[in-house]
């Protein structure tokens, strides 16, 4: 990671009154973060950020007890790697609301897609914006989406067969050329061709966001490597909310 992106994350400010407004998103980063053999220090996230991707999520692992792990006899697929996978990349921890089963997820969501995204992670639409003193305020990423089932959507509202959803990870360009990856709560990205099911909810300014973080998308052709933590509590818990979610819609 160049100083220059090292800098403008270390300087970023929470305005005070987004306390009163913790249920909309991230409260504070935590000091420190170990990504692949980076680490990325005293690390904040502006009010801005959370309002484009609509944050709803807390990471709380009390709750994961006597989980169970999917049938490992499955199918033998290729697993989809991207050209970003190997780029550097700054993780934002952050706090958020959260959904530990099936049922609560489904009801936070306003959108219930099985879907693959069309385009590769890198010629995906990435934005971000910066406050006045050059200094990072939002990032996210605009994924096409081709739709495969349409499991919940809004009355009124006809999704069709494609549509652009926002995942909270972005590639940000330098003056330099250099690229960073820049993720929230150690987000991975949806695989090109890969099917998903995801959990979709209205930002309030008409896009569509992943919610629940990692625990909203979950791979269903295990063509995705990187959708199952490696961390073992983690892995466990997301092996359980998937099987439950499977079993709930019928999903293969």
């Amino acid at each position: 990671m160049s100083n220059k992106i090292k800098q403008e994350v270390e300087k970023i400010d929470i305005p005070k009154e987004l306390q009163k407004r913790s249920a909309m998103g991230v409260l504070k980063a935590k000091n420190e973060r170990q990504r692949k053999r980076k680490n990325v220090k005293g690390i904040v996230v502006a009010a801005g950020l959370l309002v484009s991707i609509g944050i709803l999520s807390l990471v709380n692992h009390d709750f994961v007890q006597n989980s169970t792990t999917p049938d490992s006899d499955r199918h033998t697929v290729d697993v989809t790697e991207s050209a970003t996978d190997s780029m550097h990349t700054v993780d934002i921890q952050a706090n958020y609301i959260g959904y530990e089963t099936a049922d609560k997820l489904s009801q936070g969501a306003d959108i219930i897609l099985v879907a693959s995204p069309i385009d590769d992670f890198t010629n995906r639409d990435h934005q971000s914006t910066k406050y006045e003193d050059g200094t990072l305020q939002d990032f996210y990423t605009l994924t096409k989406l081709h739709i495969e089932r349409i499991i919940k959507q809004p009355e009124g509202i006809n999704i069709g067969s494609q549509m652009e959803v926002i995942e909270p990870i972005s590639i940000i360009t330098e003056a330099d050329k250099q690229q960073t990856k820049v993720t929230v709560g150690g987000y991975r990205e949806m695989k090109q061709g890969r099917r998903y099911i995801m959990f979709l909810k209205n930002n309030g300014m008409g896009g569509y966001s992943i919610i629940n973080m990692n625990n909203g998308k979950f791979n269903l052709d295990g063509g995705d490597a990187q959708d199952i933590p490696t961390n073992t509590e983690e892995k466990a818990f997301k092996e359980r909310l998937k099987k439950d979610i499977l079993l709930k819609f019928n999903v293969k």
